[in-house]
């Protein structure tokens, strides 16, 4: 299907010709096509053989399955706006492994070795897949005077060299940097000398890259001040900054409050990690854990319940809702207990582990699990290792539906791909390999996965914003991507039923992105 824009003087008005609307809340597409009217942002008019008025563009869709514009609930837009010209250290699983790719990467960029002006940056590796800990003096011996900054896969540590030290201010120190004491550094890469370049550049590309995939829309949890960067950028899709404890008092507020021009810019959320993750040792638990290599323990809780709580009545005297990052069973416990006691509308960002109790105050108090299904192909075999026999306990999707506990889905990118269809795709199957889903009854109905990514928009109505999506028919006919997945005799998913509608959900491809009436990308 071709995807056709015709203009005669645009004037702000958009008309969206025979396409086929599909309903998140019900999984259906329309059987005939319908024509929509957009104007000022929002649909206007949606009916059979509506009219071109003079000077309105014109969206010719063939028939084309259109559903509502989708949002990424979690991203680190100057990560991932980095991650393009970093050196990828996902999936080296020893120390040793790392500096192979580090002293190959200098072999190959002759600029790292001679430019004083340019810094090293790598990014994926994962604590929990070590025997042996990273240390300043083995990648002193590797990089030299070349600043190296090596950023753990889950964001939350960094193994910097001297020289990297060095720039930052930092005291010499034999190991990483981690939880708060990275999150305070993070902001300051630019800093260091070829970053910033890679950030402007890298910046473009992320809304090409999204809106290619019918991401209308992200909530950037970046640490620093994200919304000041976002103001200056030409944007073309929506955006909704969050604002972390340190920076609250220069945040514009309340949530929702425009911040540019394009109007498409907007105050997010307060965001506050109480914990650490998976992959750092960090996720905060009620039980101790162990990763095989040495490491014995709980985990780390960043913010304890009372700088939590002040932080989040802060937010709420601001007009802000909150967003309370909890990966472990504690962490959740104590994140409810803040969100409970303030009574702020509020988020808990991964929910990783969580009780029937966790879940059941949850869904009591109205707070919204924004979830990344796309981690669980990552932390499946870690979580198995890590927490043996309570892999029940994680990412629980269909236990989150079934007790109305709103979900809003995500990346995380650069943890992982900024790619809804793959998260959708995980949600569903929960399997990245041959083997079956994993913990099957957690798994979600295509039609779910699909409703928990489009900002809680259940149909295109009169009235609603003008952010959609036109599907392409290849290389699976569209309207089967959200086909209901058939429940065997165990009333689980038919495993390889299952299977087949993620590969199609991950080939999905997006014919069009409509944000706020007007075109933002096409096939």
């Amino acid at each position: 299907m071709t995807v056709v824009m015709t203009a005669a003087g645009y004037a702000g008005s958009v008309l969206i010709r025979q396409v086929r609307p599909l309903s998140p809340a019900t999984g259906r597409v329309a059987s005939e096509p319908v024509d929509l009217r957009c104007a000022d942002g929002v649909i206007t008019e949606i009916g059979v053989g509506l009219g071109r008025r003079s000077g309105e563009e014109v969206l010719e869709g063939a028939g084309a399955v259109v559903i509502p514009g989708l949002w990424d609930q979690h991203v680190h837009s100057g990560q991932l706006a980095q991650a393009h010209a970093r050196l990828d250290t996902s999936g080296a699983e020893s120390v040793g492994v790392i500096l192979e790719l580090v002293r190959a990467e200098l072999a190959e960029r002759r600029e790292l070795r001679t430019d004083p002006h340019l810094a090293l940056i790598g990014f994926g590796h994962r604590l929990v897949d070590f025997a042996v800990p990273p240390t300043v003096p083995a990648l002193d011996a590797v990089t030299g005077a070349v600043p190296t900054v090596l950023i753990g896969g889950d964001a939350h540590h960094a193994w910097l060299n001297s020289a990297a030290l060095d720039l930052l201010g930092q005291d010499p120190r034999d190991g990483i940097v981690a939880e708060e004491d990275w999150f305070a550094l993070a902001p300051r890469m630019v800093e260091l000398p070829g970053v910033a370049e890679a950030f402007a550049a890298g910046a473009a590309m992320l809304q090409r890259q999204a809106l290619e995939r019918g991401v209308v829309g992200l909530v950037d949890m970046e640490w620093g001040r994200p919304w000041e960067d976002w103001i200056q950028r030409t944007v073309r899709m929506r955006v909704r900054t969050a604002v972390y404890p340190a920076e609250l008092a220069h945040s514009p507020a309340p949530t929702g409050a425009v911040l540019d021009a394009s109007g498409l810019v907007t105050m997010g959320p307060l965001k506050v990690i109480v914990d650490g993750a998976l992959g750092s040792h960090s996720a905060f638990t009620r039980t101790e854990y162990t990763d095989g290599h040495g490491y014995t323990g709980r985990g780390v809780l960043s913010v304890g319940a009372e700088d939590l709580l002040a932080a989040l009545t802060t937010a709420q005297e601001r007009g802000l809702t909150a967003a309370v990052h909890a990966i472990g069973d504690a962490a959740a416990q104590v994140a409810l207990d803040g969100i409970s006691q303030v009574g702020l509308p509020a988020r808990i960002e991964h929910a990783q582990m969580l009780t029937d109790a966790d879940i059941a105050r949850m869904a009591a108090l109205g707070v919204t699990a924004s979830v990344q299904p796309a981690h669980l192909l990552d932390d499946r075999d870690a979580t198995e290792a890590v927490w043996p026999g309570r892999e029940t306990q994680a990412f629980r999707l269909r236990d989150l539906v079934d007790a109305g506990v709103p979900l809003a889905m995500g990346s995380d990118a650069p943890v992982a791909p900024l790619d809804p269809w793959l998260a959708m795709a995980a949600a569903v199957h929960r399997s990245a390999d041959e083997r079956p889903g994993w913990v099957p009854g957690q798994q979600l109905q295509p039609r779910e996965a699909l409703a928990a990514y489009t900002d809680a928009v259940g149909e295109l109505a009169v009235g609603g914003l003008a952010d959609l999506v036109l599907l392409a028919d290849e290389p699976a006919p569209a309207e089967e991507l959200f086909t209901e997945v058939p429940l065997g005799a165990d009333g689980l998913m038919v495993d390889s039923a299952a299977r087949e509608a993620a590969d199609r959900l991950r080939g999905a491809t997006v014919a069009a992105t409509v944000v706020a009436g007007r075109l933002a990308s096409r096939l």
